[in-house]
């Protein structure tokens, strides 16, 4: 018997997510706003300033009329998440401005983080941050960015019921109302599909290669240098066997370009 896959892995969350009434009703509990329509919905979006940086993959990434949403699932406490968020906001803002528009119509942006563990440790629910003034913090800076952190541990503390149930739905506990019923269901329709076990099964499979390499090439050569190697000798294991290239990118990160690169250097 298969094992069961929950909301709670990203893979799952991010495919979940691509049914448009989960998505928005989500994102609109969680925030406590009202989004009339989507405009555009992405699984594992790719994102990167240029073909030599750092590249991101958001779980998922929504955008309605003027607001963007990005959505990650984070099981594992990595510290860097604050550091992440940073990061993925300056992306987004290069992505956006890429196009010729101007500062002023730059998005509001929302980044969110449902985390199974408290990053802060002082044991509330939500975590929002926004740039306010430290002299006078009546004075907000505008920016229209706004990060948020959940910690699911907390759901009890959560006086918004219905943002209590989605809480309690990610900690592990059963779903209990239409919202997160409808994600159940979804769940338990994605997990019996034959190909997307397949593709969750080569993802995961990818994810603990590299994982590995990372860990044998970290001591001599620094961790970001071997996690790098580890995608690369990924890469080639998977182009080697004929794997769909729609995978292989999933899998590794890497661009189209870059993965020709690879494989003219192969």
């Amino acid at each position: 018997m298969s094992k069961e896959i929950r909301i709670t892995d990203n893979f799952m969350c991010a495919t979940v997510m691509k049914n448009e009434y989960i998505c928005r009703s989500f994102i609109e509990r969680m925030l406590g706003i009202n989004i009339e329509k989507i405009e555009y919905l992405e699984r594992e979006k790719d994102l990167r300033a240029d073909p030599f940086s750092k590249g991101i993959r958001l779980d998922v990434y929504v955008k309605d009329s003027d607001r963007t949403f990005t959505l990650e699932m984070q099981c594992d406490d990595r510290k860097d998440l604050p550091l992440r968020t940073r990061y993925y906001q300056g992306l987004q803002d290069i992505s956006f401005l890429d196009k010729g528009n101007l500062y002023r119509n730059l998005p509001e942006s929302y980044i969110l983080f449902i985390c199974l563990f408290d990053l802060f440790g002082k044991g509330l629910p939500i975590y929002t941050f926004e740039n306010t003034c430290i002299e006078e913090p009546s004075v907000s800076l505008n920016d229209k960015c706004r990060k948020v952190f959940y910690n699911v541990k907390a759901w009890e503390k959560e006086n918004n019921l219905e943002r209590r149930a989605l809480l309690e739905y990610f900690y592990g506990r059963k779903a209990n109302d239409d919202l997160t019923r409808a994600i159940e269901d979804q769940v338990h329709l994605t997990q019996n599909l034959r190909e997307w076990r397949k593709e969750h099964m080569t993802v995961e499979q990818e994810i603990k290669l590299q994982a590995s390499y990372a860990y044998d090439d970290g001591f001599s050569q620094g961790i970001d240098q071997g996690a790098h190697d580890a995608r690369v000798e990924t890469a080639k294991i998977l182009l080697a066997n004929n794997v769909d290239l729609s995978i292989i990118l999933k899998s590794t990160g890497f661009t189209a370009e870059e993965l020709e690169n690879i494989k003219k250097n192969d």
